[in-house]
């Protein structure tokens, strides 16, 4: 700014500075690279030869950093209009989540919501790497986040709810208690997921001091959907897990626990569209 205003006192206006520490700052720049960049004169100030040479060439640089820094600041304010959300996909959308798709769209018209569904795994990991905001999954699987050093909020909550066969005496119940269960065999996970299912299994057993009783076990919630068949296990789910009940089955609500879905954040994200969302998740 020096060499291109024509001296000190014209930089020192431009750069909203003063005369005297334009200069220092001059001197200070020359002390460091051991090198003269001006000649001052009492009339002049020009550039030495060396003076030029590194003027010609920073300033090529210092173009190229800045033009990089206004297209960073530029995707990052685009990707900030951006709330990028996973959602598993054996989990029904329109039982928790729609409603509040709309209402976030309704208070904030310039804020675009990216969804995606996917297996529960993966959206853990990509929570981790940054490739969502916030992932949408079943409440069991806070062991996960919490390990993670991950946040979770509640998003959806109810009783949770009893598969039954109907070979099961129980199946003729409207609702349940926990009492009713404990002696129960139960259906559980054995994939990757099977050590936080059994977890919250041993957490809602515990207080009877009486060991889940678990004698089937699936891969997946894939799996349950399609194999569950008319042995008397019962399957415990939240309200929200996608399962199409046929006639050897009925649901029953435990009235004394709940579950539900859960929201998962990383508490270093700075993506503003993520404080809005979580504001209005219900209070829970």
């Amino acid at each position: 700014q020096v060499v291109e205003a024509g001296g000190f006192a014209k930089a020192s206006h431009s750069l909203h500075m003063t005369q005297s520490a334009v200069s220092k700052s001059i001197a200070k720049l020359e002390h460091e690279l051991n090198i003269k960049l001006f000649i001052r004169t009492t009339r002049q100030l020009h550039l030495t030869e060396i003076g030029q040479i590194l003027y010609s060439s920073w300033k090529k640089q210092i173009q190229m950093m800045n033009e990089a820094y206004v297209r960073a600041l530029s995707m990052q304010q685009e990707q900030n209009m951006v709330l990028r959300i996973g959602i598993l996909n054996t989990a029904r959308p329109e039982s928790y989540f729609w409603d509040l798709e709309q209402l976030f769209r309704q208070k904030f018209p310039m804020l675009k919501v990216d969804l995606t569904s996917d297996y529960m795994t993966t959206l853990e990991e990509q929570l981790t790497e940054g490739v969502y905001d916030a992932v949408m999954i079943p409440d069991f699987d806070r062991f996960t986040i919490d390990k993670n050093k991950m946040r979770w909020v509640w998003a959806a909550k109810s009783n949770v709810q009893a598969i039954v066969p109907t070979v099961n005496p129980l199946c003729k119940r409207t609702a349940l208690t926990m009492k009713d269960i404990l002696s129960q065999k139960l259906v559980s996970l054995a994939g990757a997921h099977s050590s936080n299912y059994l977890l919250d299994l041993k957490e809602r057993f515990a207080p009877y001091h009486v060991e889940p009783n678990v004698t089937i076990s699936y891969k997946s919630a894939f799996d349950i959907r399609l194999f569950y068949n008319m042995e008397d296990a019962i399957l415990l789910v939240d309200n929200y897990f996608d399962f199409h009940l046929r006639n050897d089955l009925v649901k029953i609500p435990v009235l004394d626990q709940f579950n539900g879905i859960i929201c998962a954040f990383n508490p270093s994200n700075t993506n503003p569209c993520l404080k809005k969302f979580i504001e209005l998740l219900p209070k829970l």
